[in-house]
């Protein structure tokens, strides 16, 4: 099964929002994602993105501070087989988003 490419976090206003590509697959794949926080230096499952067929999620309220570094992993699961994480770079909101 194929990993998850081309994560992107965007964030406007606060509302930050992961979108990735997924290539057509005859079973419908779904996706788990994982946030890790600087502070904590573990990976967490986003609650609202755990076997998600949508290929984004709502990280609005998984970002702590604006200064805070935070990375994402997302991987997919298709019937009985699951996909390696794909992991993001660093995402910082006041660095990276848009207000």
């Amino acid at each position: 099964v194929p990993s998850p490419e081309q994560i992107v976090i965007t964030s406007e206003n606060f509302k930050t929002v992961a979108h990735w590509q997924y290539p057509p697959m005859s079973e419908t794949p779904h996706f788990i994602v994982e946030i890790k926080p600087y502070n904590s230096g573990r990976y967490k499952n986003v609650s609202a993105c755990v076997n998600t067929a949508a290929h984004f999620c709502d990280l609005t309220r998984e970002i702590g501070g604006a200064f805070e570094s935070h990375w994402l992993q997302v991987k997919a699961v298709v019937g009985s087989q699951q996909s390696q994480y794909a992991e993001t770079n660093e995402f910082i909101l006041q660095k990276h988003g848009k207000f």
